[in-house]
């Protein structure tokens, strides 16, 4: 699946839609709000923190993450390599269901 780079606030992101913290592209690189494509739940991705590396493309289209992020909600993780997130279930996650 795509994950598609916004400039939303992370209140409205939905579904596979990410927002780079800082959203001025000079700035350096703090991390990414990415919402999570199986349960809709934001969940913040810091550059440096415990070993996670994000890379940038020029155009800032695509986003790659050095490890699996680990949705906070329904524990998922979120592999995301090239703008291309795959999603991981191990036995951690959470059974979530919407009606």
């Amino acid at each position: 699946m795509r994950v598609r780079p916004t400039s939303k606030r992370p209140c409205r992101l939905e579904r596979g839609e990410m927002r780079r913290v800082s959203q001025n592209r000079n700035g350096p690189l703090v991390g990414y709000h990415v919402c999570c494509p199986r349960c809709g739940f934001v969940t913040v991705a810091l550059n440096g923190h415990a070993g996670m590396v994000i890379t940038e493309s020029p155009d800032g289209e695509r986003v790659t993450f050095s490890q699996p992020l680990r949705c906070v909600y329904c524990a998922v993780l979120i592999a995301l390599r090239d703008g291309q997130a795959e999603l991981e279930e191990d036995e951690r996650v959470r059974r979530v269901q919407y009606r």
